[in-house]
């Protein structure tokens, strides 16, 4: 877990380094996605997708912020997921966790506004490791029973969902989240 004194130093690292900051990618994140059954799981389990998903990314905006002002430009795009408007078991704080962050991002574009802008991709199911060690080929199949496009996100696909919110295109974008999913439901269950 990061501690508040390395966030601080990574934007200042950041800001002599590059002379400036213009983008903030929040993408840190973790849980115990089909793992977390409330019969099972401790306070502190609970606790920590919150820590490392809304409150890293909320501190990180907020140090970054002034110096986004001060250029006149800026964009902060911060992960959230599928799972934020999903409803599955054994989730319920790693997707609560990305629920605030929908929330926390449509509320920080007031706040940030205009100089800044601030959005949110949720990616579906990627072929990432961390679903590698609970896909299986039958769980696959399910999930792409009810995807139109009959495959499962690559990590390029969120990386263009980023780009576009980074970029001067989407100017005129903010407080939105992008669904990145194949234009379907992608569940464990």
């Amino acid at each position: 877990m990061l501690h508040d004194e390395d966030l601080v130093a990574l934007v200042q690292r950041t800001v002599v380094e590059y002379g400036g900051l213009h983008i903030l990618v929040n993408n840190a994140g973790g849980g115990g996605a089909g793992k977390e059954s409330p019969f099972d799981i401790s306070l502190e389990q609970f606790e920590r997708p919150f820590q490392l998903n809304v409150f890293s990314a909320w501190r990180l905006a907020q140090l970054c912020a002034p110096h986004m002002k001060k250029a006149g430009y800026g964009s902060i795009i911060t992960m959230s997921s599928m799972s934020s408007i999903n409803k599955s078991p054994a989730i319920s704080a790693y997707a609560a966790s990305k629920a605030a962050i929908n929330h926390m991002t449509a509320n920080l574009a007031h706040d940030y506004g205009p100089e800044i802008r601030i959005n949110a991709v949720g990616p579906g199911a990627v072929r990432t490791g961390a679903l590698a060690t609970v896909l299986t080929p039958e769980i696959e199949t399910r999930m792409l029973a009810h995807t139109p496009i009959k495959r499962l996100g690559e990590p390029e696909d969120i990386a263009g969902a980023v780009l576009y919110f980074a970029a001067p295109v989407s100017q005129w974008v903010s407080g939105q989240v992008l669904f990145v999913n194949g234009g379907g439901v992608q569940t464990l269950d």
